[in-house]
Parts: C-alpha cells; structure tokens; sequence
C-alpha cells in the first residue's frame, strides 16, 4: 500500500464534479499486469531511450554511465549534417538547456492501457482489462498521473503507470517563454565557451597557437550564439511576435567573464596534458653556464604571460622565465629516463650536456661478477647502491652501479657503450 504524499485533487480538474454527476476516481494501488522493471535512483532523471531537445534540435539518450559524463545523446540529423553523438556532464546539460520531452501532457497526451492490464484498487477490487484501452491524461504531478478511459477515471501512482503515448498535440511556446529562453547566465556562458573550446581547440594548440588565434575563437563563439538567437526570433517572426524591444541573447561584461574563464581552463587542461614548448609541470631542468651550474624544476607554466615559466630551483630559490630567456641563460630540459633494456637507463639533457646513466642488478652477486665488463664498455662506476625502495630505483633493479666517469667524451660514444652493456645478459653470471 502507498501512502500518498501529493494526491491530485480531482475536484480542482474536474470542477464540475461537485454536482450529482460528479466522475468517480478509481485510485489504483498495484499493477499485476504489465510487469515494471524497477529501476535503481540515479543522480540525473534520464532513462535510455528518453527524447530530449535543445532549442530546436532534437535527440534520443543512447547511453548511461557512472563516469563524469554519465549521459550520451545521439542528435538528430539537421540542415543536412549528420547525427552525431555527444556525452554530457549534468553542469552541461543544464547550461545547454538539454530538456526532456515529457511523455504525458495533461489533457494533450493520448495513449494505450495494454490488453490484459490487471490492476488493484484501493478498495481491493481488481480489473483486467480485456482489450487495449485508450486514455487521455487529465493530470499529473510529481507522484500521481490521472486518466480517463471511456467510463472510467483512473488515479495512479506515477511509478506504477502502465500505460504509453500513442499521440500529443503540441503547442507553441509564447513569445515571452521564447526571450526568456534566450537570455544566458555567465555560468551557461560559460559551460557553453568550455564546450565551444574542447571541440575547436586542438590538443596541439600550444604548439602551434599564434597571439591572434584568442579573439579569432572569441568572435566565432558569439557568432554561433548569434545563430542560436536569430533561430529563436525566426519563431517569433513567424508567430508576427517580434518586438522591436527584444532582449540581447547575453550581457556583453558577462560574456567576456565566461570567456575568459572558459579560455583559461581550456589552456590550463592542455598544459597539463601536453605541456608547452617541451616543458611540463614537474619536468627537470638544468642551467649550465660559465661557473653557474644548477639543477631546478618547472614549478608553474602560466601560458599567455611574458614569463610563462616558473622554476623552483633546488636552492629553493623561485623564479619565472620567457623561452628566450632559457636559450640566453642556458636552461636546458633534462629529458625523461630511457630504458635500453630492463638492466640499463639513462638521462641526458636537450643539449646533451647532462648525461647520467644506471646498471641495475637483481642481486648483489651478479653486480660483483659484472663490475669489471661494463667498467670496460662505460668508464668508472659509483659503489653499489642500494635501491630497494623503488623512488630511488633508475632501473627497476634492486642494486644500481651510476656511472661516474664516462670512458668517452662524445655523447654518440657514450650512448654506443651503454647499447652494448644492454645487450648483456646481465641476469646470468658472466662466462
């Protein structure tokens, strides 16, 4: 039994039901038949297969899932693009305006109870249906539905209806829902700019971005938004509604505050992906100049300043850098790690003025045997190391030798002897 929080007033829809012929509401507690998959409570109100819309464009939910973009829309076909598909964060969805089209519309909605629907009422009687009964949808709200059939009216909890839509008369929205409909708040503006800017912005953007590609994709942004408004007046002249006093789609101090919002995180999500000139947040770095050496990490980029790059140097000291500042002081990017083989890695600079390089080992044993072989083939070795822990690990071995001196001056040199180390068999004992 459901106790009902919202109960429709059926004397409020159906006023003359205070007269003698007043129609009998048959309040419906159980549903036997059809079957009801019951569906687990989601934090969004799509289901799959829901219409939903946006402005003029139309699409079907194709898609539910428990990531940060939980729903995936397929568009529609329109103005002879294809139909495409989209997946959609809730913040989007509600700055997009991405609504679904309801299926029952009191007193517009008509559709069909299934043959054989059995159902219990409050007073425990219970009907079949012997035929597919059509209805029409007089009320709803947020827990009931009411319909009528040919004889009968029927309240049902909205989570037991069983009935669906065969056809809905549609009206047009009037004028003042339209301006209100177009007018964009600076977070919608700005969920809008974020979308606008993932799919024009290119993850290689940084590499090739000039200083007037910013206002280039500014000004197309509002031209695709004066689009969507002159879409909303085309209905209004259509209807012979518009008004010499229409509304601005968005205030202008708004629009650049989204912009730039938008324009900052889009260009703070390709930093962190794909770093800039080279340089990363995190990268090592190494100044090397005269009797000035030290080593330093990239702290900071702050694309868009005239000193994008902000150094913590080991000394603790911090500083910020143009690129031709590095080239005049030289800066230099210490390169990522390279592995030639499980046992040997290296790491040398950009310039290849820094260069470090590990022999690893799985036992302390086999370091001993192989100590004097590789001395030949890349010069003087540190003590063993101890690197069971793996923060300190170069390799991924336990016992490290670095080379110290290398037996060669040129980097070529250097590299060839440390190919020929991994071609060892540094797991076995040397023959």
């Amino acid at each position: 039994m459901y106790a009902n929080k919202s109960t429709i007033n059926p004397y409020k829809t159906f006023p003359e039901s205070t007269s003698s012929h007043s129609p009998q509401i048959h309040e419906v507690i159980a549903v036997i038949f059809p079957f009801l998959n019951c569906t687990p409570a989601e934090e969004h109100p799509f289901k799959l297969n829901d219409i939903v819309k946006t402005g003029k464009q139309y699409g079907i939910v194709t898609s539910l899932n428990k990531t940060e973009k939980p729903v995936t829309i397929t568009w529609d076909a329109n103005n002879g693009e294809d139909s495409f598909s989209w997946t959609y964060n809730l913040d989007e969805i509600r700055a997009l305006k991405i609504s679904i089209v309801p299926q029952f519309i009191p007193q517009n909605t008509a559709g069909e109870l299934l043959a054989c629907t059995t159902i219990v009422l409050a007073n425990s009687e219970q009907i079949q249906l012997g035929s597919a009964t059509p209805f029409k949808v007089e009320s709803l709200n947020e827990h009931h539905i009411l319909v009528s059939t040919l004889d009968r009216f029927y309240l049902f909890p909205i989570n037991l209806f069983p009935g669906y839509p065969t056809s809905c008369t549609v009206g047009i929205p009037a004028p003042q829902q339209l301006k209100a409909a177009c007018n964009l708040s600076v977070f919608e503006l700005r969920i809008r700019a974020k979308t606008y800017l993932d799919i024009e912005v290119p993850d290689n953007f940084l590499q090739l971005a000039l200083p007037t590609q910013k206002q280039q994709f500014k000004e197309e942004f509002a031209r695709q938004l004066s689009a969507h408004k002159r879409e909303i007046e085309s209905v209004e002249w259509e209807m012979g509604n518009l008004s010499n006093s229409y509304s601005p789609l968005f205030n202008l101090s708004d629009f650049d505050m989204a912009w730039e919002e938008a324009w900052k995180h889009r260009i703070e999500s390709l930093v962190k992906k794909q770093g800039c000139s080279g340089f990363r947040e995190g990268t090592r770095i190494l100044q090397n100049r005269g009797l000035i050496e030290q080593m330093g990490t990239v702290q900071c980029l702050n694309v868009g300043e005239q000193r994008p790059f902000q150094i913590q140097w080991d000394s603790g000291e911090i500083q910020s850098y143009s690129l031709i500042e590095f080239k005049g002081l030289g800066i230099v990017r210490i390169e990522d790690i390279v592995k030639l083989s499980p046992n040997v890695a290296y790491q040398i600079s950009e310039d290849g003025s820094y260069f470090r390089a590990w022999i690893g080992f799985r036992t302390k044993a086999l370091a001993k045997a192989w100590l004097i072989p590789v001395k030949k083939l890349v010069g003087h070795l540190s003590n063993l190391i101890d690197c069971q822990i793996s923060e300190f690990q170069h390799t991924g071995a336990k016992y490290e030798y670095a080379v110290q001196i290398p037996r060669h001056k040129t980097l070529n040199k250097r590299l060839e002897g440390l190919k020929k180390v991994a071609e060892l068999e540094l797991e076995k004992m040397p023959k």
